[in-house]
């Protein structure tokens, strides 16, 4: 279902429909994050098997890479998102679920750029 031109009947309606969309982009970024993963994975097997120089396919490996960084980056953007829809949700009263179920144990994020992590979470 698309949900580019809905109207919504009321706002806890409003509020499912956004769980959704939430969940799809968080479900379609892992994918590609995990896709993006496997070509990466793949690309020095066929450099090898088709008996190449290792500067064969570099430029494409480094520029693939950066992609799966942005996806990467994407996903961490998604992820502090949530947080912020999950936390005006429960100010408002809304019941809809915008995460799993799944209790999650207390963690800081790390790495690289986790600071917007942490204020948002």
């Amino acid at each position: 279902m698309s949900y580019a031109n809905a109207h919504y009947a009321d706002s806890q309606v409003a509020a499912d429909a956004v769980a959704t969309l939430l969940w799809r982009l968080e479900t379609q970024l892992d994918e590609a994050f995990a896709t993006g993963g496997e070509l990466l994975a793949a690309l020095p097997r066929a450099r090898t098997a088709a008996k190449l120089p290792a500067i064969a396919g570099q430029q494409a490996f480094e520029t693939l890479s950066q992609a799966i960084l942005a996806i990467g980056t994407a996903r961490g953007h998604t992820v502090a998102g949530h947080r912020v829809i999950e936390k005006v949700g429960r100010q408002i009263g809304y019941e809809t679920s915008f995460g799993d179920e799944q209790p999650k144990p207390d963690f800081v994020p790390t790495g690289v750029g986790a600071s917007h992590l942490r204020v948002a979470a």
